[in-house]
């Protein structure tokens, strides 16, 4: 029987995803729609002083005062600033938002405890040949995409766990996001773009997934073969593995 807190959590992250569902069209409507009610807002102020003004000021001179005003650089960047922020939380919710770090697989994690190639198994299941780098992170941290390309999966990988996997537009690379978050913000088909927000590293236990054989010492599911919180980051050229880090840089980090 499952434990009454993983039931309550699982129950929890099913409702949560459907809401998700039903109310993410009705979104970018809302977002115009308050624009518009802004806009019309601001007009209607204006022509309430022009012609509802106790003193009847002049038309003229109160539209100068206004075109005056928003001349000021201050105006103007409250302004722009206003609408980037719209277009900020829109572009989050659709594709994540964008990251400055578009050389580097994992924001602001740059920890790397196994590097690729040749090594001695962390636990059962994981190979003893590396195809990639482990970046240590936390669950939630951001992934972000290293080139321009195209979702060709998302969904669960065996031992890679939840996996995310892009190949570049020139159809070259092929590079992959394992023991990520099942909550995939990318499906397959979308179009991405370097340093866009695909997805989140996940939580190193997961539940649903039929027939899965990795456990934790506490017999637990696991989000493939992982004793951790990580995203394990490989990279294919023309159907080749190679060491990733001839393509993702950071400083400091060989």
């Amino acid at each position: 029987m499952m434990p009454m807190n993983r039931l309550k959590s699982k129950i929890k992250s099913k409702v949560m995803g459907m809401a998700f569902i039903i109310i993410k069209p009705f979104i970018v409507p809302i977002i115009i729609l308050l624009i518009f009610i802004l806009i019309i807002s601001s007009i209607t102020d204006i022509l309430y002083i022009a012609f509802d003004n106790d003193d009847k000021v002049d038309m003229k001179k109160e539209l100068a005062y206004y075109n005056t005003e928003y001349d000021k650089g201050k105006d103007k960047e409250e302004v722009k600033g206003f609408f980037e922020s719209v277009w900020d939380f829109v572009s989050k919710i659709f594709t994540g938002g964008m990251s400055e770090e578009t050389d580097w697989p994992v924001e602001g994690e740059y920890t790397i405890t196994s590097y690729f190639g040749n090594r001695e198994a962390p636990t059962a299941g994981a190979s003893t040949f590396h195809s990639g780098i482990d970046i240590a992170a936390p669950e939630g941290s951001k992934l972000v995409c290293i080139m321009d390309g195209e979702v060709v999966s998302v969904g669960w990988g065996g031992a890679g766990g939840y996996t995310i996997t892009i190949k570049s537009t020139d159809g070259t690379y092929r590079f992959s996001y394992c023991h990520s978050s099942p909550e995939f913000i990318v499906s397959v088909g979308q179009k991405v773009k370097k340093g866009e927000i695909i997805g989140k590293v996940g939580p190193k236990n997961v539940y649903g997934v039929t027939n899965n054989p990795y456990k934790d010492s506490n017999g637990n599911p696991t989000n493939g073969a992982t004793t951790g919180c990580h995203c394990h980051f490989t990279i294919k050229k023309n159907g080749e593995l190679i060491n990733p880090l001839e393509i993702v840089k950071k400083e400091g980090i060989i």
